[in-house]
């Protein structure tokens, strides 16, 4: 697809994953997330077996490569939330080991280019965010422009549509992490946000499951934002193929660390295997 601005070997081997998260989270409860580094557009997670499930996270990466000089950028503005969706990564890989399934997860920053906005979007590649300036998206070239389009955003896209394709009918399951607060906004009171436009019967299966779980955390329907206004690759890929699918925001609070993006992203496979055991029995 080529497109122009004008157009648009585990240690224990024989505990299981959730024992071996669980250790982890006794071992080391406070390990901080490593910002993820990649010098490719995304990592494509091989399924262990054969589960009509594809997870993906548009923002699990803060990496921004050696060339764009941090995009002009120092200090904790390369680590807070405007440069990735904290936690993501985590919770996808984990998510992806406990269900069995494939998954992607990106491999640059949204600073870079985001890869969660139509082309057309003036933030597909953002000039300020969350009150953050970035000097080195100024004034980019048609050529700039092109180059981040053509390196990261058309392979992160093309691989989503052929492993969609590959999975045949399944759930689609899109992670996102939110900031608790906005710079000059009120907290955001929730744990969890399921972004829906179509299919808002699986947002209500898995927030009954998740609830069986997790009485105590707070899900809301389009929170802290609507699916209407941000959710280009599922209406992309996933909404397109009529697939069923779970667009999922995350209180980044509650997975900022390894071991606890692990143990959230556990209590979520355990909402979500319901779902996929429904599609199963409809095959």
């Amino acid at each position: 697809m080529t497109l122009c601005r004008l157009d648009y070997a585990r240690t224990f081997q024989h505990k299981s994953y959730e024992q071996l998260v669980r250790i982890q989270l006794f071992t080391y409860p406070n390990a901080k997330l490593s910002m993820p580094a990649m010098s490719k557009p995304f990592e494509y997670i091989p399924a262990t077996g054969h589960v009509p499930a594809f997870i993906f996270g548009d923002h699990a990466s803060g990496h921004i490569p050696s060339s764009y000089d941090n995009l002009g950028l120092s200090g904790d503005d390369l680590t807070r939330h405007i440069a990735w969706d904290i936690g993501t990564e985590t919770v996808v890989r984990t998510l992806c080991e406990a269900l069995g399934c494939a998954g992607q997860i990106a491999g640059i920053s949204r600073l870079v280019i985001d890869l969660n906005r139509v082309l057309t979007m003036d933030t597909l590649i953002p000039a300020q965010s969350d009150g953050t300036v970035i000097p080195g998206n100024q004034n980019i070239s048609d050529e700039e422009w092109q180059s981040r389009v053509d390196q990261y955003y058309t392979p992160y896209h093309d691989n989503i549509g052929r492993s969609l394709d590959a999975m045949g009918f399944g759930l689609g399951i899109s992670i996102h992490s939110f900031t608790p607060q906005l710079k000059d906004q009120a907290p955001r009171e929730l744990e969890i946000g399921l972004l829906f436009k179509v299919d808002e019967s699986s947002a209500a299966q898995f927030t009954k499951e998740l609830a069986k779980i997790r009485p105590e955390w707070r899900v809301a329907n389009n929170e802290p934002y609507s699916a209407y206004d941000l959710n280009h690759t599922v209406d992309e890929h996933v909404s397109a193929r009529a697939l069923p699918h779970l667009g999922l925001e995350i209180n980044q609070a509650m997975i900022d660390t390894d071991a606890k993006a692990a143990a959230v992203a556990l209590d979520i496979a355990k909402a979500i295997r319901p779902l996929i055991a429904k599609i199963e029995r409809a095959a």
